[in-house]
């Protein structure tokens, strides 16, 4: 008897002991506290980036032909490359023996922008490879949106913090999709002034609402026969 009373004493010690440990510690969480800094909302940007046309020339020629001519006008068009604004010129790398006919060229694409009321400036000559040698290239500058750092979209999770939680930057597919669908960068920066608004007719269609009417004239009965009619739902009677 005294022996069965032993080893209940001691078996019951010892559970006491293991869940005296496992309070103390329990598995998944950190003994202190711990604060955190959120991370930042990931957010695109927009930034001025460098905008190329090339205008190619007739091998020998130092006249722009009407296709360039058009070209180069769709060009700054498409670009909103207004008068008054500057664009830089660029020309290929060459030798001593082609300087006349690049220096010529570079004068008839200068002088088809400034007639357009474009501030031309001239640019150092391209890396070697990279324009043709019958080739100038305009440059203009234009806002560009880039996209925030998303990592782990497209690889799989290797990364985890201390609380075993993947490295993620939520919102990142929101802001992407977003510089994907904006038409112009520059609304991402400011917004547009709105029109004008017509008051008289803004206050018209209040009145409508308010009188029920449908057309210009006429009361309630005017405009299309069609009548809203409340509808009581959960009276809790049948028809009478």
């Amino acid at each position: 008897m005294h022996r069965a009373f032993e080893t209940v004493y001691r078996s019951t010690g010892l559970a006491a002991l293991v869940l005296l440990v496992a309070c103390a510690n329990p598995p998944g969480l950190v003994p202190y506290a711990e604060w955190r800094q959120m991370d930042p909302p990931p957010r695109i940007d927009v930034r001025d980036a460098p905008i190329v046309h090339a205008v190619n020339f007739e091998p020998g020629s130092t006249s722009l032909s009407a296709a360039e001519a058009s070209a180069v006008a769709g060009f700054l068009s498409a670009e909103s490359v207004e008068p008054g604004e500057s664009v830089k010129l660029e020309a290929p790398s060459a030798g001593a023996a082609d300087t006349d006919r690049i220096a010529r060229r570079l004068a008839t694409v200068r002088n088809a922008l400034e007639q357009q009321g474009i501030s031309v400036t001239m640019a150092p000559p391209a890396a070697p490879g990279t324009l043709g040698p019958d080739q100038i290239r305009v440059v203009a500058s234009g806002p560009m949106v880039v996209d925030p750092p998303c990592p782990g979209y497209n690889e799989p999770v290797s990364s985890y913090d201390r609380f075993g939680r993947p490295t993620m930057n939520m919102g990142c597919s929101n802001e992407i999709n977003l510089g994907l669908m904006v038409a112009d960068p520059n609304d991402l920066v400011r917004g547009r002034p709105l029109a004008p608004a017509d008051a008289e007719r803004s206050s018209l269609a209040i009145q409508k609402y308010r009188t029920g009417t449908q057309g210009e004239e006429g009361g309630a009965s005017a405009g299309s026969g069609v009548s809203l009619v409340p509808l009581a739902i959960g009276t809790g009677g049948g028809a009478q």
